[in-house]
């Protein structure tokens, strides 16, 4: 990959840039939007995460994972947007656990079902934008928890605990046995 340098950044060719934007937007724009839920919003988050991630390539060891990363800046836009502004959004139609094996086997039994589909819609809403992100990264972009750990800068113990934590939440949600402050 051709390197620039424009204005002291530097910048991968043009071309790179051009065929990441067509190749990863789509992506990128349905991890902002599962956050986030509005349109518009997911469209300017976006961009920035391109923008950021054009900016800051160097910092990316395996360029192989240029998906993976820019789904994780802009899940973290949308969750830092989210917490800017207060407010809690509905995720969208996701599969929020596929093929994997958790505690409450009830949930996976649950979410197969069409018919619940809006329940578990309901129940991520209601989610705090960090569980909603951790849930998002791993299941709907289905990264793996060191992946998860290194980009949010945090132990591969916290993630793990973190998403057990945020599938409980939603299991409770999706029995009725409790509420997101217990």
């Amino acid at each position: 990959m051709e390197k620039i340098n424009t204005a002291g950044i530097e910048l991968y060719s043009e071309e790179f840039q051009h065929s990441s934007y067509k190749a990863y937007y789509s992506s990128v724009f349905k991890t902002a939007y599962y956050i986030v839920k509005d349109k518009e919003i997911a469209k300017e988050l976006t961009n920035e995460a391109f923008f950021k991630a054009f900016k800051n390539i160097d910092s990316l060891d395996d360029k192989s994972k240029f998906k993976q990363w820019i789904c994780v800046i802009a899940a973290n836009l949308a969750k830092n947007h989210i917490k800017k502004n207060a407010k809690i959004t509905l995720v969208g139609d996701i599969e929020i656990f596929p093929n994997t094996a958790i505690n409450e086997d009830s949930v996976s039994k649950v979410i197969e079902t069409e018919e619940t589909r809006k329940e578990v819609q309901e129940a991520l809403a209601k989610l705090d934008p960090d569980s909603k992100e951790i849930l998002i990264l791993r299941y709907y972009n289905d990264l793996p928890y060191k992946y998860i750990a290194d980009h949010l800068g945090l132990k591969m113990g916290t993630v793990k605990a973190r998403i057990n934590r945020a599938k409980e939440k939603v299991y409770k949600l999706l029995t009725k046995e409790g509420d997101l402050d217990g």
